[in-house]
């Protein structure tokens, strides 16, 4: 009988469990989060406790009693327990390894909720993938932003499995992109940029103000594939409605340079088929 997981740490893709305990299980959603609170521990891994009003973000899976209890005597000393988890379609019921506050106390609180996240700003690489699909497709506003040059190493137009490219950011001269998790396709521009761009980056995208959040993703350009690249996704999604003709002419620009006829014209007949602000 197959049972769903939601995890957190080390058992994420390409993290250095997974392998180990998940590569026979099959992955229900990328983009999914639970109310939580996420702490360091120090040991390589991290800890999470149930808390209400934040989040705490993972992946979602499917897995069998065997693969579920062997990941048990991994978690040993934390509490097994169904709890709520959120995903792009809907609210389903999984089991997740927390402790209780007691367990956390003096550990360092993870902020942002996201174990990879942490990870990417502990490590500081010299460099780092970052996929665009909104209008970072387009130079523009990097130019005028004096920061173009973080932006030059362009790897290519990308596909992306699971994704579907919607407009649920809604402001009032019209909506912004998003990627919602629904089974679907999408494409983008990936980019290779040096650590110092993640700050421009953040602020850009609203980070710290929960306009969008920090998410990784495998892009596919070709037979490669480019693991965990850095992206954004909406944190509160609304019913789409048309972008301005602004940001919808950087979106166009982009895409005219470096992603396929197919998906041009998807995009620009999803974009026509929005009613306008």
């Amino acid at each position: 009988m197959m049972k769903t997981l939601f995890v957190y740490g080390t058992l994420l893709k390409h993290e250095k469990d997974h392998e180990t305990f998940m590569k026979e299980s099959s992955l229900f959603a990328t983009s999914a989060w639970i109310k939580g609170r996420l702490y360091d521990t120090g040991a390589g891994y991290p800890v999470c406790v149930v808390s209400e009003h934040y989040a705490v973000y993972g992946e979602l899976y499917e897995v069998s009693d065997e693969t579920l209890n062997k990941i048990g005597e991994l978690e040993e000393g934390y509490d097994k327990q169904e709890i709520d988890v959120m995903t792009d379609q809907g609210q389903i019921q999984a089991i997740a390894y927390t402790v209780g506050e007691q367990k956390a106390s003096g550990l360092k609180e993870i902020e942002s909720g996201y174990w990879k996240e942490y990870k990417l700003w502990q490590r500081k690489p010299s460099s780092f993938y970052y996929f665009a699909y909104g209008s970072c497709m387009d130079d523009a506003r990097f130019k005028l932003a004096k920061v173009d040059h973080y932006f030059k190493q362009i790897i290519g137009g990308g596909a992306l499995d699971r994704f579907t490219t919607r407009f649920t950011l809604v402001r009032p001269d019209g909506s912004r992109a998003d990627m919602v998790e629904d089974g679907g396709e999408t494409e983008g521009v990936l980019y290779e940029v040096p650590f110092d761009a993640i700050r421009y980056l953040y602020k850009r995208e609203g980070v710290y103000e929960g306009t969008y959040r920090p998410a990784f993703v495998d892009v596919t350009i070709g037979d490669q594939v480019y693991q965990d690249c850095l992206t954004f996704l909406v944190l509160k999604k609304n019913e789409e409605i048309a972008p301005p003709a602004h940001y919808r002419s950087e979106i166009e620009k982009g895409a005219d340079l470096y992603l396929s006829e197919a998906f041009r014209k998807k995009i620009r007949s999803h974009m026509d088929s929005l009613i306008k602000p």
